[in-house]
């Protein structure tokens, strides 16, 4: 999938010769995961997370299949068409999170959310690395044939990550919670929304990950296309993006550890402000520099990392089980679409501002974030006060 992602701006600025319609593609993933987050959820809720994951996982293989097909006969519709497939598998990710925390208690769930997302790390990082990377020393940088190989990497991961879910992912945790009695499952509604926003921490994990994912895919999406404005090496770009995922994913375990013995609110708020760090190192990078781009984008994915692992523990926790799975795809689908839109905003502000003035503007949000989660954090220290003092 991040193969893909890394890919997919670069090929479509190249079928184009457009920035914004580059960025457009790359946001295919977070539309697909968008559009796929609710009936996924549905699957999920009668036939288990297997079928639901395993499936998700297929779709972002297909769709590798058609970004392969654009690349080779330099047709822009099918990158689109294939990168919202995969982000079918983005959504398949996104569930998995989850499927660590179906039998946790409170006392580890953020450490068995950050377990799953850590998993991630190896193919995440190596992906855009090896794709970008290998095109580059094998002399195809130029043209679109040369991104035959990201695509070609995309769909065997795809295929094997499908094959290890479905056959291994047994038994089914929500099976297992369902035999025990615990909980029957349904499918999201258009209510969920209102259960999320009535209740204080689930809207504070909520709009953590919303801004969270906003502010990553904004500054994400245009990061490679400054830095090819600045005449960098594929090689390099591929590092800065794997570098910006060991900040998403490596420091899980630790993050997940911290989560559970601190306040969540609180910990959104320090990713918030990380965030704010690298956008604003990002700011001031100039096209040619690719220190300032790498560490930018490496704090924006750690900022990303804690505000979604505390959020995602914050919004679990939240709820009682049977409500859980529609929830949680109810916020995924709000957090994804708010990445889409951020990435296609992205394009535009760049073409019609500034890479610079994009991650200025990408600081205040996660400022706004962490002003929030700052107010959410005294808030639920004064319900815990007058719940200690209550007789």
């Amino acid at each position: 999938m991040t193969t893909s992602y890394a890919a997919a701006a670069l090929l479509g600025s190249e079928l184009t010769g457009s920035d914004t319609r580059g960025a457009i593609a790359a946001v295919g993933l977070s539309i697909g995961g968008s559009l796929a987050g609710l009936p996924i959820a549905a699957v999920m809720a009668r036939h288990g997370r297997r079928i639901g994951i395993g499936t998700a996982y297929l779709i972002g293989a297909v769709g590798a299949v058609s970004a392969l097909l654009a690349a080779i006969a330099e047709v822009y519709f099918l990158l689109v068409v294939g990168m919202i497939l995969i982000g079918c598998g983005q959504a398949g990710n996104l569930a998995a999170r989850y499927a660590g925390a179906d039998l946790a208690t409170d006392e580890n769930r953020a450490r068995s959310i950050s377990l799953v997302i850590w998993a991630s790390t190896v193919g995440s990082v190596l992906g855009p690395t090896v794709g970008l990377g290998l095109r580059s020393l094998m002399g195809s940088s130029e043209g679109a044939s040369g991104f035959i190989l990201p695509y070609g990497c995309a769909i065997g991961f795809f295929a094997a990550a499908a094959a290890v879910v479905l056959y291994q992912l047994r038994p089914d945790p929500l099976h297992l919670i369902a035999g025990e009695g615990q909980a029957e499952f349904r499918a999201p509604r258009i209510s969920d929304l209102g259960l999320i926003l009535a209740h204080p921490a689930a809207r504070i994990a909520l709009l953590g990950m919303m801004l969270s994912q906003a502010v990553m895919v904004a500054v994400m999406t245009v990061t490679p296309l400054h830095m090819t404005d600045g005449d960098q090496d594929a090689l390099v770009i591929g590092l800065m993006i794997s570098l910006h995922i060991v900040g998403m994913y490596f420091f899980a375990p630790a993050i997940g550890k911290i989560a559970d013995r601190i306040s969540k609110e609180l910990l959104i708020g320090v990713g918030a402000v990380v965030t704010a760090l690298g956008s604003e190192i990002a700011s001031h990078t100039d096209a040619p520099d690719a220190t300032g781009h790498m560490v930018g984008l490496f704090l924006i994915g750690v900022g990303w990392c804690a505000s979604l692992v505390a959020g995602s523990a914050l919004m679990t926790e939240a709820f009682e089980p049977e409500v859980r799975v529609a929830t949680q795809a109810t916020a995924d689908f709000l957090m994804t679409a708010t990445g889409a839109a951020a990435g296609i905003s992205s394009g535009l502000a760049v073409e019609q501002r500034s890479y610079h003035d994009l991650a200025h503007w990408a600081t205040f949000i996660s400022i706004f974030l962490a002003v929030v989660a700052a107010i959410g954090v005294v808030q639920s220290s004064r319900v815990r006060e007058t719940g200690t003092q209550s007789p």
